[in-house]
């Protein structure tokens, strides 16, 4: 063997060991040798994918390809890098090569799955992942994400069997078993759906203390204190438990985040509340709002449900709106850091008809107002905009306790006006947060709402024309 077959075998070594440093220097030699080498410019593009320079590792891999166009690890490096720049147009067109040049490598119809899937072609990506399982019936990675799919895909049977599989096959698998929760949870099993999400602990950081978890026995004597997790919305939609974990011990304290602590003080939650990064003060005991239900053994049959649970203070005055009789509040994005907000989100344009009923005054409880919907928003001369009055929840909970009707996409504000026992409808994506269950136009955690669903992925308008149809009715009522 020449000395360059042998450099580049102590390369390829070097980056089979993780060490990327010596197995760069070794290409960049070669390099000098020869640079139409297929084999050596693709183990310099990996080396740099394994780096984090994808932009030039794609080069270097897209020069390989060229040179070696039926060598399909080279097309699968190629869709490596994409991904990593998140060309996810670019990363399916390679892995589909990839497929086509090795029929029988599961790993790449499971990368081909991935790039589906980011692009939004659920069907494609199930086939993809299905592929997979069929290539290599152990690669519990691709049953996990067939049983997101299809719970994305409203198909929970075959969602449940899905992480089932990945998890026969890997116990400790604890994204299978996040998601098998989620799945049970939407299915209604809630006391295995609960007892399942305590594993969302391998996605966040948990929260530790000197003092034992509580675990839902009775402390008598002793002070509980709960911890903030997750959103507004889970903050409003888990206080409802608080009162139960009250009748266990002689003291709660439960923090929250710091725009909920007006309103859970205001409510008498529990019996101390503070803001997220405030001092702790003494406790016995802890655990967070999010486990309640589960350490609460609640099930589909005794969901807490009575409203309201929180109160708002005497109405303040509402400003008057320039038409109509009906008071209603909207909202139609969430918070743009949610993992899944493009999903539960719609631009105001796609919003706007149902500000058009006759008869209607409206009152945005929008905040903020995302900056590619401004143009449209300061066109709605007949639009009261709430937001400057809105400085935390109890301030909104004021002005939604004075509407006669609440209508928002599944973000925050719905949960405060059902925790309000405030009318409300909420329009729901096609694969809704596991509270709205599936089917359903009710809901048993808020009985003064309703759920308009996407019958279609992705599509809006018809439901915004059932929501202007039925609010054009009731003003019609009204008047």
């Amino acid at each position: 063997m020449d000395s360059y077959q042998q450099t580049l075998k102590l390369a390829f070594a070097a980056h089979n060991a993780g060490r990327q440093a010596d197995a760069e220097a070794l290409c960049r030699t070669l390099l000098l040798i020869n640079a139409a080498d297929a084999q050596l410019l693709f183990l310099l593009g990996m080396v740099l994918h394994k780096t984090g320079r994808d932009a030039e590792a794609a080069e270097h891999l897209q020069h390989a390809a060229s040179l070696q166009p039926e060598a399909a690890r080279i097309f699968s490096g190629l869709g490596c890098a994409r991904r990593g720049l998140r060309d996810w147009a670019g990363a399916q067109q390679s892995f589909a090569r990839a497929t086509a040049l090795e029929p029988q490598n599961a790993d790449h119809f499971y990368h081909l799955g991935i790039a589906w899937h980011e692009l939004g072609e659920l069907d494609r990506a199930l086939a993809a992942f299905q592929r997979a399982v069929e290539l290599n019936p152990r690669d519990f990675t691709s049953w996990n994400n067939l049983g997101k799919i299809f719970k994305q895909c409203n198909r929970l049977d075959e969602s449940l069997a899905a992480f089932n599989h990945a998890l026969e096959i890997s116990p400790d698998y604890e994204l299978a078993r996040h998601g098998r929760a989620i799945s049970l949870l939407t299915a209604g099993r809630l006391a295995e759906g609960f007892r399942e999400y305590e594993s969302r602990w391998s996605k966040i950081t948990p929260r530790v203390f000197a003092q034992p978890r509580w675990r839902g026995e009775s402390v008598a004597g002793k002070t509980v204190f709960i911890h903030a997790e997750q959103g507004f919305g889970d903050g409003i939609h888990f206080a409802r438990f608080v009162p139960f974990v009250r009748e266990r011990a002689a003291r709660v304290i439960l923090e929250c985040r710091p725009e909920l602590k007006s309103l859970f003080i205001f409510s008498g939650c529990a019996d101390e509340v503070i803001a997220f990064g405030e001092p702790v003060p003494a406790f016995d005991v802890f655990t967070s709002i999010i486990s309640l239900p589960g350490l609460l053994g609640v099930t589909e049959k005794n969901i807490p449900g009575s409203v309201p649970y929180l109160k708002a203070p005497a109405a303040k005055n509402l400003p008057t709106a320039k038409t109509g009789n009906l008071k209603v509040g909207f909202a139609w994005a969430g918070s743009a850091t949610h993992s899944d907000d493009a999903s539960r989100s719609m631009p105001l344009e796609l919003f706007a008809p149902i500000l058009q009923t006759p008869g209607v005054g409206f009152y945005s409880l929008q905040l903020p107002v995302p900056g590619r919907d401004q143009t449209i928003f300061q066109s709605l001369p007949a639009v009261v905009d709430l937001s400057p009055l809105l400085n935390d929840y109890l301030s909104t909970a004021t002005f939604v306790a004075q509407l006669d009707l609440v209508i928002a996409v599944d973000t925050s504000v719905v949960h405060l006006a059902g925790a309000l026992a405030k009318s409300v409808w909420t329009l729901t994506q096609f694969d809704a947060d596991w509270r709205w269950s599936l089917n359903r136009a009710d809901t048993p955690w808020y009985p003064t709402m309703r759920l308009f669903r996407q019958s279609q992925r992705g599509q809006w308008p018809p439901v915004v024309a059932r929501v202007a149809e039925e609010l054009s009715q009731l003003a019609a009522a009204r008047r």
